[in-house]
């Protein structure tokens, strides 16, 4: 089960390279996506449903980042939500009006979406319940990231996770050339 992030729908292929071997009993989720599986594998977990890997692609992770930082977010989308995206794609590493594959991935978002994305809390404990039944976690993040703190986010992760950091990639774990 594969879970989009903000903006994004049925982006799933850009990730060939770090979900191919996905199994059916794996959740996998990009960004806001990875709140997502992460709430479906714990509802899972908690009700002995069988489930073998919880993959987080750049998981969206704010609750370090303080509420005057969250609403400029929103005051931002309010004022122009075609803008905002715009942008917000351009530091994800990705520019729709260039780049026709890309485009065809990519949405308007809302206001829901955006605020949800940003008040998620990702519950340590939650993260050690599922680790704790034998689900394996695999977090990967673009050391070049733009949307989220990826020192942060690795820190975050580790104790229950494999992390794997890749230094030149950006939000949608593209390297630089």
């Amino acid at each position: 089960m594969y879970f989009s992030g903000f903006c994004f729908h049925d982006e799933e292929e850009l990730f060939e390279a770090f979900i191919s071997k996905r199994g059916v009993y794996d959740i996998c989720g990009f960004s806001y996506g990875a709140q997502k599986a992460m709430d479906l594998a714990f509802q899972r977990a908690k009700n002995h449903w069988r489930i073998h890997r919880l993959i987080l692609l750049s998981p969206a992770i704010f609750q370090q980042k303080n509420h005057a930082y969250k609403a400029v977010q929103i005051n931002a989308f309010q004022k122009n939500p075609q803008s905002y995206v715009d942008k917000f794609l351009r530091l994800c590493g990705v520019d729709a009006s260039v780049d026709e594959n890309i485009a065809r991935y990519t949405h308007l978002g809302d206001l829901f979406e955006l605020t949800e994305l940003l008040g998620y809390v990702w519950d340590s404990q939650k993260l050690r319940q599922i680790a704790d039944l034998g689900v394996e976690i695999a977090v990967y993040l673009g050391g070049e990231d733009k949307i989220i703190d990826p020192i942060y986010a690795m820190d975050f992760f580790a104790p229950f996770s494999r992390v794997c950091l890749i230094k030149t990639a950006n939000h949608c774990l593209k390297t630089s050339s």
